[in-house]
């Protein structure tokens, strides 16, 4: 898509986004901010808490429109440049998608580099300050960050070795993990969740990789039987401003709304570790078959892993320094 379509196409879906009316710290100021997952996830119901508090500690000053489900028609690899060029003000992106413009967003999402939310937290405390440097190049401010839950491989069929994810079509969200299920000899298709669901509806995937979360919300039971939990990947969803449109709000308001960013976050994390079990036990209630990953397939897996995270490190500066901080800190042997 080229950038001027895109810029008509939002302009002409947006209308001008009220910006300092008059000039004055009293004016109200209306933000759209774009996000891709349906009104039901709970990274949506995140965005619209962090609008509705938004509201109130600016005393309706700043008013944050969440435009669910994709509805702007911003494709997931788009927003980074989208949020930059002002196309849209605000937005909830998954980050490492954005890794065509930005190869450091890849690097939560290495495979098998992290175990569990503590070493997510760990890591994220290690990299942030690098990936902030990085939004500022692409004209943005990140407000809040929040993963996803563990990830899977949900199937049309029975996985008990590697022989038996041979030739299948999976779609994939990132670089990373069609990468890393190519070494096992799945074909992965790299596809945006609005594109996702057409191709399961018409038979042209034989399965997916994501959270359980994203398994309700597309009603995977109507297309597929078996879940294995991989946990093969992490990543989050970072909500950014556009620097220009931060820079025109209030002193006073910029600091309300980091407080509630700052405030917000352990909340909306912990809404990520909760959706995984509430997601899981409807996938059950479903007649979906949850396990974990046949140790086999998980070890050539993990064999590739190790060997794609070096590549990475090598050609991703500053990531071997951020990777050294983060296994000294986390234990992490991977």
């Amino acid at each position: 898509m080229q950038r001027q379509s895109v810029s008509i196409r939002f302009r002409a879906l947006l209308g001008a986004t009220v910006l300092a009316l008059g000039g004055t710290a009293a004016a109200q100021t209306r933000l759209d901010m774009a996000i891709a997952w349906p009104p039901g996830n709970f990274h949506t119901k995140n965005a619209m808490a962090f609008a509705d508090a938004v509201d109130k500690a600016t005393g309706g000053q700043v008013k944050i429109t969440v435009h669910a489900g994709g509805v702007l028609g911003l494709k997931g690899p788009e927003t980074l440049r989208a949020v930059r060029d002002g196309i849209v003000p605000m937005a909830e992106f998954n980050s490492p998608q954005q890794v065509g413009d930005a190869p450091l967003f890849a690097l939560e999402a290495q495979p098998y580099l992290v175990a569990d939310y503590g070493q997510l937290r760990a890591l994220h405390d290690i990299m942030l300050p690098e990936y902030d440097k990085l939004l500022a190049r692409f004209g943005q401010k990140r407000l809040y960050m929040t993963p996803w839950p563990e990830q899977y491989l949900f199937s049309k069929k029975p996985v008990a070795a590697t022989a038996d994810v041979k030739n299948i079509k999976v779609r994939v969200t990132d670089r990373v993990t069609s990468e890393l299920i190519k070494h096992v000899g799945m074909s992965p298709v790299q596809m945006t969740f609005a594109d996702m669901m057409p191709a399961l509806a018409s038979g042209g995937l034989d399965g997916v990789t994501t959270s359980a979360s994203t398994a309700v919300d597309s009603r995977f039971w109507e297309f597929m039987k078996y879940a294995y939990k991989t946990n093969h990947v992490w990543s989050s969803n970072v909500a950014t401003i556009n620097l220009a449109a931060w820079n025109k709000l209030a002193p006073e308001q910029r600091a309300a709304i980091e407080k509630v960013a700052r405030e917000l976050e352990p909340a909306f994390w912990k809404a990520s570790q909760e959706d995984d079990a509430k997601s899981v036990a409807v996938l059950r209630q479903h007649g979906m078959q949850v396990e974990p990953m046949p140790a086999a397939v998980t070890a050539d897996l993990k064999k590739a892993a190790a060997e794609m995270v070096d590549a990475y490190g090598k050609r991703t500066p500053p990531v071997p320094a951020l990777l050294k901080q983060y296994r000294d800190r986390a234990g992490a042997s991977r």
